[in-house]
Order: C-alpha cells, then structure tokens, then sequence
C-alpha cells in the first residue's frame, strides 16, 4: 500500500520535484567545473602563476560533486515515484553527509577566503620574482609562467600581484625579480605591463626610470616619491584583477550551493516523512 491522502501524495511529489532541482544544481556544477578549466584563465595557466594545483583540484571537486548530486537526485527521485523505502533510506543518509560537508566546506570558505587570497598571493609573488622570463628560451616552464604573466597581464591590465599605485607588490614588484636583477637595469617593468596604444616614447615614460625630481609619476625606486598615476603604466595588480573578473562567477557558484543546501535540507525532511508513511500503511490491515 502507497502514500494515502492528499498530503502525503503531494510530498511524493514535491520531493520528486526537489530533486528534479537537485538534478539541475549538480548539472550546472559539472558545466561550471567544466568551463573553469577550459576558460581563458583556466587550470593549467592559473597552476603556473600560482605555483600550485589549487584552482584544478577545485574545479575537479566541483565537477565530482555535481556528478555525485545528479547521481543521488535520480535515486531520490525514483525512491519517491516508486514509493522504495530501501532507495529512499539510502538517499537519506547519502543526503545527510553531502549536506555535512556542504556546509563545513561552505563555512571554510567564507572564514578562510582572505587566508586563501593571502596564500595565492604569496605563490604569485613567488612564481613571478623567480620565474618569470629566467631561462626563457631553455626552460620550459619559466617559459609557460613568463606567457602566462604576460597574457595576464594584457588582457587583465594590469602589472605585479596586488595593490595599487603605491603598493610594492603590484608594478614595484618587478624590481625585486630575477628578470630585473639579471638585466641591465634599465627596464623596469616588462611591455606588457604598458598600455598598448601607446607610441614609442610612451613606452619608454611606461618602463624606463622618471628621473625628473619635480614629477611625482612612476616609474622610481622610492614608492614614497609616486603619487600620481602613469597613463602608459597598469598600476593595478593582477591578484585583484582576476578576483574583480571572477567575482560574478564566484557569486554564482555561491547562490547555487546555498539554493543546493536549502532544497538538500527540504530534500531530507521530505524523504524521512515519505519513508514513515509507507512504513504506516505497511502495517495497516
């Protein structure tokens, strides 16, 4: 004997219907995987900059995760249509450990999202003080870090890691590289850090050293003496940048797994009342 009444039978199918939601979230978790790691800025170009598999491994979870949900939403929906107990109390469980580590990671994420920055930060630094265009021609993957800055950089316009004008991680960062050091010490920051519809004697004002002492512009050696900006000079690093770029998507992602919990959590208590129900009319005579 099935559901009786009204109310059960439309929490039969409310839960078929959650889980249709659920089946969609984990869909577009897949598409959303999938396309970080094929985008312009995607997993091997950003494991360059940052020294580290971070972003592919997240972007992996994301897509194993989806497949996992739409997994489970196909077997809670057919534990409600079919009105299975067994399917039903595996969904149930299942549900109650995603919904866990929905949360745990969720809270992680929020907590820790400035360390994490931080760390990116620290790695970008890093790959680009001592990779960037050393032994270009002979070692490939100073080559791969060096193309992808310069991409980056381009297309993001912007220079260095983080900050601004006066920040000595972004533009200023360049005269601590190895690039700087090993040169004649008469460019102080690559091309690509310069505006592109700018002549020849813009890029010089864009790379070379501002020796007049009545102008406050880039490029100098003492940040204390910039304070105006450089129109030929990307002043803004590129950590913040991609995190300005990326925002809406991250949003998105964040909209999504806070949908995905709320209608997981609905999902559980729908299962457990459906579950009860057909175990009540089991026992009817």
């Amino acid at each position: 004997m099935g559901v009786q009444g009204c109310c059960n039978k439309f929490m039969k199918f409310f839960l078929a219907f959650l889980n249709f939601l659920v089946l969609a979230a984990g869909a577009i978790a897949i598409g959303l995987g999938a396309w970080a790691l094929a985008s312009e800025y995607g997993a091997e170009e950003m494991k360059a900059v940052t020294g580290s598999g971070l972003y592919k491994g997240g972007c992996i979870v994301l897509i194993v995760g989806g497949s996992i949900i739409v997994v489970l939403a196909l077997l809670g929906f057919l534990g409600a249509v079919l009105e299975n107990r067994v399917l039903l109390g595996i969904y149930f469980v299942i549900m109650i450990l995603i919904l866990i580590l929905f949360v745990v990671g969720a809270s992680l994420g929020f907590f820790f999202r400035d360390t994490l920055e931080e760390k990116i930060g620290k790695a970008m630094e890093e790959t680009l003080i001592k990779q960037y265009s050393v032994s270009y021609s002979t070692n490939d993957e100073n080559k791969l870090v060096t193309d992808v800055w310069d991409k980056l950089q381009k297309e993001l316009k912007c220079c260095g890691v983080s900050g601004g004008l006066n920040s000595s991680t972004s533009w200023f960062l360049y005269q601590k590289t190895e690039w700087f050091m090993n040169s004649n010490k008469t460019v102080y920051v690559p091309a690509s850090c310069c505006n592109p519809n700018i002549n020849k004697v813009n890029l010089d004002q864009c790379q070379k050293l501002n020796t007049d002492t009545n102008s406050f512009k880039p490029i100098k050696t003492d940040l204390s003496l910039v304070r105006t900006e450089n129109d030929a000079l990307y002043s803004t690093g590129c950590l913040d940048s991609l995190i300005d770029k990326l925002k809406p998507h991250i949003l998105a992602i964040a909209g999504i797994a806070l949908a995905v919990i709320i209608v997981m959590f609905l999902a559980i208590i729908f299962s457990v009342c459906i579950c009860m129900e057909i175990g009540r009319n089991k026992h009817k005579v």
